[in-house]
This record gives structure tokens, sequence and C-alpha cells, in this order.
């Protein structure tokens, strides 16, 4: 395509304020925190732990127990929520998992491959 085949539109773009600071600007929410998410945080030797929130009577806010940011109560429940919604999610699998491996009355054995009785205890 050349340029003969264009026309330009007579609109002259705004340059940006020098000097201003921008009106939204994205903070990194790693680099205040020391690395805290709020949710859990890693313990050599223990893996990845939860978040102790501490609640004080007469206070609309909720404290991180790692790096002590006072936290929105909505923000706190959501993420209650969610780990409680997988640990029900969990519990409802664990049980049909065992109801599936009760009814089951035969297996096949690993050394000869014929059905054999499951052993009850």
């Amino acid at each position: 395509m050349s340029d003969d085949n264009v026309s330009r539109i007579p609109v002259r773009f705004k340059e940006p304020p020098e000097g201003e600071p921008p009106f939204l600007k994205v903070v990194d929410r790693w680099s205040d925190r020391d690395g805290c998410d709020h949710r859990s945080y890693y313990v050599e030797g223990r893996g990845f732990v939860p978040v102790t929130y501490y609640l004080r009577e007469g206070e609309t806010e909720v404290e991180c127990g790692r790096c002590h940011t006072r936290l929105d109560p909505m923000f706190v429940l959501r993420i209650m929520a969610s780990e409680e919604t997988q640990w029900s999610r969990s519990r409802a699998n664990y049980i049909e998992e065992m109801q599936r491996l009760r009814d089951r009355k035969r297996t096949r054995c690993f050394h000869c491959g014929k059905m054999t009785e499951i052993s009850r205890r």
C-alpha cells in the first residue's frame, strides 16, 4: 500500500502532560509486604502454612497475622469461603470414593491376573 492512497485525517493528538503523575498507577502487590499475599506462606520443613487472621472486638477490619496489614473483611471472607468450598468438594469426593470401594467385591490379582475376593477386616 502506498501513501498516495491514504488520506490523512486532520486531527492532532494531544501530547501527554509533562511532570504530572499518572492518574492511575499499578502497584506491585509483592514489593511493599515482603511477599505476603495474606493467604499462606512457606515454612521450611512444613511447606505452605495458612496465615492467621486477627479480629479485634469492635473493629471492622481484620489484621494479617504475618505482615500485620489491615485487610478488608470481605477479602478474608472470600478466602475462607473458597477454602471451605475446596474442602467440601474434597470431602464429597472422598465419600464417593469410599462408597465405590465399599461396593467392590472382587479385584484383579497383581500376580496371577485372576479375579479374587477383597478381604474385609
